[in-house]
């Protein structure tokens, strides 16, 4: 395994809508308790691995579960390294 990625959204409707997502591309995911350094309105989050970065970037965008974050993890924590807004905000930014 590569290391491990989590993706946060800040509505508990839009991270199970991406979950189910993942799993209809066959992603192996799993939703987890968001850890409390991560800071979100939404008490869950989607752990991945970090190798399907891509492959979940695209899902997100394409189905319209926006705003995202992803974060890498890191000794003691979590590293955000993407970030991902809704059109409207069209704004796209490496952490």
């Amino acid at each position: 395994m590569m290391g491990e990625l989590l993706t946060v959204f800040p509505t508990t409707h839009l991270t199970l809508t991406a979950e189910k997502v993942f799993g209809n591309a066959g992603l192996n995911h799993r939703t987890i308790m968001k850890p409390r350094r991560i800071s979100s309105d939404c008490g869950l989050a989607i752990r991945l691995d970090l190798s399907q970065l891509d492959q979940a970037r695209e899902l997100v965008q394409s189905s319209g579960c926006l705003p995202a974050t992803f974060y890498q993890s890191v000794s003691g924590g979590w590293k955000p390294i993407l970030h991902l807004e809704t059109p409207e905000g069209d704004r796209k930014s490496v952490v």
